[in-house]
């Protein structure tokens, strides 16, 4: 398809030199014949950033045949190309694949178009749940573009994360995100997936370079069709706050970055321009903990919000030297819109109408095409302002989700886990195991609180930090048709009242609190209760102590036992009682002491006293000794 730039209409002729311009297919390798050359009446080319590449080719078909003489078909390779006449050789706009094709009958006129993507598009196609341990960001795009068959020019980014998952998204919103998160774009060019740095547009031609000599350059009355730009106070802010936790040092994590970006040079920055309204600063609470993780958010997110400042659309004499990630300057149009900027998105157009043109649109971070309306939407989804998501393309787990302990945490790893779990979500994959997810503590703070750790097997909630799967919390575990609590729920609430509350371990120790009017009691127990304690707050309000094996109590220092209005009772096949020094035993009126046969015994000297001693036989009565005897008395009668 050959056609000239324009050089006429009603709007100002643009001065620039013109060239004739052809377009040229290629079908798996092969430029089209001259008779289905013949047949292309429109040909667009969209090249944007962080997107497949496309390519839409409207042929006249008026026999219908052209699809199967030109051997495309759905996954056909095709190459498309532009020629100019001018001092620059061909130059491949898209190299893709056909992913779609279109009949249509105008009039009686049948046409045909021929839709397509590079093959970046493979990673559209699936979503995955994963987890990449141990990485830089960098490592996993590799592992990312090497799994969809794409070589990949990665530049290597800073910082080494614990897990990275990838949480039921494609490929593709994954990359964003991480592109996102490190302030890079991405693209495919020739096959090869580009990870990098956006370009600055400081490196568009400066001095007294213009468009007569420099494509890149848009100036007024030469190469411009048709141009409209824009400079916005809307959403700028001073300055980028990110705000996370560190739970190691229990302290707030704060990253700040000033508003600037390298996607526009103008006479007017975004700090100013927020000053003008006194814009407070914009604050994300997404930070992981990590300084060096949050200082690169912050940065990314200030480029981000800042980028918006400044937008810009043109329709200019078409060039093949003008893509997405090109730096561009803009002259003739005055201030504050004359300066650089870093062009978002190309589409290379060749029609009857106007030959061959370009449009050129500088959005940064805000992406109007279709695959960029849904993947905002995505974000939105989450809760995320479109204008400054972090990374906020893909899904976020605002609620909460079940799951499976599938270990505990040491302190062995890069990361100490101890208390804390690793689960598995059955709702997302069977393979997926969390990071380390912190567990909710009735009462937990220093040297205090409960210690109540998931069993690996159990069910638990798990929630997520600012919608991160990768930072999980297990807020506490949960019964189901499998496991059951140890008393049937039948017994736990009655007329609307909650009467039975029970704490129970993984070998059957119970802590139980019944309320159920008629008994109301808190009992410890082992062995399914067989041994319990248990004090009653009711009734006669005692407290019984069970026990299968030996009691035993100990006491450093003093022990008392008193009944103060009732009887104490110590019942037993024997009964020892022992004192290590002196033995005292005293009854306020009456001591009795009775047994079949009472023997009183002393090591050395035994003494009974009293005001009045009666020793007594029922039958006989015998006082003897060994030695000496002697009964004294102020007055002694025998008989």
């Amino acid at each position: 398809m050959r056609r000239s730039n324009p050089s006429g209409g009603s709007s100002p002729v643009p001065s620039a030199d013109v060239y004739t311009s052809e377009l040229v297919v290629s079908v798996a390798g092969t430029p089209l014949d001259a008779a289905a050359s013949s047949l292309l009446v429109h040909g667009r080319v969209t090249d944007a950033a962080s997107l497949p590449d496309s390519f839409d080719l409207e042929f006249a078909d008026a026999r219908g045949d052209l699809l199967q003489k030109a051997k495309i078909e759905i996954g056909t390779k095709v190459s498309v190309s532009v020629s100019e006449n001018g001092p620059e050789p061909t130059t491949v706009l898209v190299e893709g694949e056909v992913t779609a094709l279109e009949r249509e009958d105008l009039g009686g006129s049948l046409i045909t178009r021929v839709r397509g993507l590079d093959p970046s598009h493979r990673l559209f196609r699936g979503r995955r749940v994963r987890a990449f341990i141990d990485v830089k960001v960098s490592d996993v795009v590799q592992q990312v573009a090497g799994g969809a068959g794409l070589q990949a020019l990665v530049s290597t980014t800073s910082g080494v994360h614990a897990k990275i998952s990838q949480d039921n998204v494609t490929d593709w919103v994954f990359l964003k995100r991480l592109a996102d998160r490190v302030g890079f774009t991405f693209f495919v060019e020739r096959g090869r997936l580009h990870f990098e740095a956006p370009t600055s547009a400081s490196e568009a031609p400066a001095g007294a370079v213009g468009a007569r000599t420099d494509p890149v350059v848009i100036e007024h009355g030469l190469n411009t069709l048709y141009l409209r730009s824009t400079v916005t106070s809307s959403e700028q802010v001073p300055e980028v706050e990110v705000r996370g936790w560190d739970r190691k040092a229990k302290r707030a994590v704060v990253a700040k970055a000033p508003a600037k970006t390298r996607s526009a040079q103008l006479p007017v920055d975004p700090a100013k321009l927020a000053e003008v309204f006194d814009s407070p600063p914009f604050v994300l609470s997404v930070g992981d903990g990590d300084q060096p993780s949050q200082d690169a958010l912050a940065k990314a997110m200030a480029e981000r919000i800042a980028g918006g400042f400044a937008e810009l659309e043109a329709v200019v004499l078409g060039s093949a030297k003008l893509r997405s990630g090109t730096a561009v300057s803009v002259r003739g149009f005055g201030s504050p819109f004359d300066g650089r900027y870093t062009v978002t998105e190309t589409v290379h157009e060749f029609s009857a109408d106007l030959g061959y043109t370009t449009k050129v649109h500088v959005t940064n971070a805000s992406d109007r095409s279709l695959y960029g309306i849904a993947a905002g939407a995505a974000g939105g989804a989450s809760g995320a302002s479109s204008g400054a998501s972090a990374g906020s393309a893909g899904f976020r787990y605002p609620g909460v989700l079940p799951a499976i302990v599938t270990k505990h945490g040491d302190s062995k790893g890069s990361v100490d886990a101890r208390g804390m779990v690793a689960v598995k979500i059955p709702a997302l994959s069977d393979d997926y195991e969390s990071s380390w997810a912190r567990l909710v503590q009735p009462g937990a703070a220093g040297k205090r609180g409960a210690v109540v750790v998931p069993e690996v097997g159990d069910e638990v909630l798990v929630a997520f930090e600012g919608g991160e799967l990768d930072r999980p919390y297990v807020l506490g575990g949960l019964f189901n048709g499998s496991d059951q609590p140890l008393d049937p729920w039948d017994d736990t609430a009655k007329n609307g009242k909650v009467v039975r509350r029970t704490f129970t371990s993984r070998t059957g120790m119970v802590v139980e609190f019944l309320e159920d009017g008629s008994k109301e009691y808190v009992q410890i127990s082992t062995n399914t209760r067989a041994q319990r304690v248990t004090l009653t707050q009711n009734g006669e309000k005692g407290i019984e102590i069970i026990s299968e094996g030996p009691v035993k109590v100990v006491a450093k220092t003093d022990a008392t036992v008193e009944a103060s209005s009732g009887t104490i009772k110590l019942t037993g096949k024997t009964v020892d009682i022992e004192a290590t020094t002196d033995l005292k035993l005293k009854g306020g009126t009456s001591a009795e002491l009775g047994a079949a046969k009472v023997t009183v015994k002393a090591d050395t000297a035994a003494e009974l006293s009293g005001s009045t001693v009666a020793v007594k036989g029922q039958a006989t009565a015998e006082i003897s000794s060994s030695g000496a005897t002697t009964v004294r008395g102020s007055l002694v009668k025998i008989n």
